[in-house]
């Protein structure tokens, strides 16, 4: 396993814009994931078929996480945690293929993610409680816990981004170390399942965080 993301070029030959492997298969994710979507929506029939079944089925999970925590909120918040499942799973899947990498074994595309979680869920927060409750907030219950419940806050990005990136590379130094001492345990079948079915759980792990800090921003 690679140590940290690798640089394939610079953006215009500027050396502070490197595009690395990691984004690259960022982007192939984000454009897979739109044609997904075009795809299904092309499709869509009263009677759905297989693909649209399975979207279904797929959107009706997610739906019943998000309402687990924040009951009558599915479909309002299904478009933006829906994005985030589907785009660390497929991350995660093309992480699988020889040749690609996964996105969050690497701290920056991890980081962006729970950054974008971070501002969604502060710009809920204001919307519903207006700009000085949100501020009286970080004052209570009283004056001095002001610059505690500031690190707190500052603190679920940095904890959400390295829980996936830990998640991510720890798994794989583990299976790589196995994998080079006693290959014979671990038939390439088996590997790649045992790398989907971590990967899909870290993509639970993930999306469920974001719904519990969406949860809190907007809670009385």
């Amino acid at each position: 396993m690679q140590p940290g993301p690798k640089v394939l070029a610079y953006f215009l030959g500027n050396e502070n814009l490197p595009i690395t492997d990691t984004l690259l298969v960022s982007w192939l994710a984000v454009i897979l994931l739109i044609i997904f979507a075009a795809l299904v929506k092309r499709r869509l029939k009263m009677v759905p078929g297989r693909l649209q079944a399975g979207t279904e089925i797929l959107l009706t999970f997610i739906v019943e996480q998000i309402e687990s925590m924040m009951p009558g909120a599915g479909r309002k918040f299904i478009p933006f945690i829906g994005t985030i499942f589907m785009f660390v799973g497929i991350a995660m899947i093309l992480g699988i293929i020889p040749g690609l990498v996964n996105p969050a074994g690497d701290i920056n595309a991890a980081l962006a993610m729970a950054l974008m979680v971070f501002f969604y869920s502060q710009y809920l927060a204001i919307k519903k409680n207006g700009v000085g409750v949100y501020i009286k907030g970080f004052f209570e219950p009283i004056f001095l816990m002001f610059p505690m419940n500031v690190l707190g806050e500052l603190a679920k990005p940095i904890s959400h981004s390295f829980r996936l990136f830990g998640n991510v590379i720890g798994g794989g130094i583990v299976i790589s170390l196995l994998y080079q001492f006693a290959p014979w345990l671990f038939p390439i079948p088996l590997h790649f399942w045992f790398d989907l079915f971590m990967g899909l759980v870290q993509v639970l792990i993930f999306g469920m965080i974001a719904i519990s800090y969406i949860s809190v921003a907007i809670s009385d």
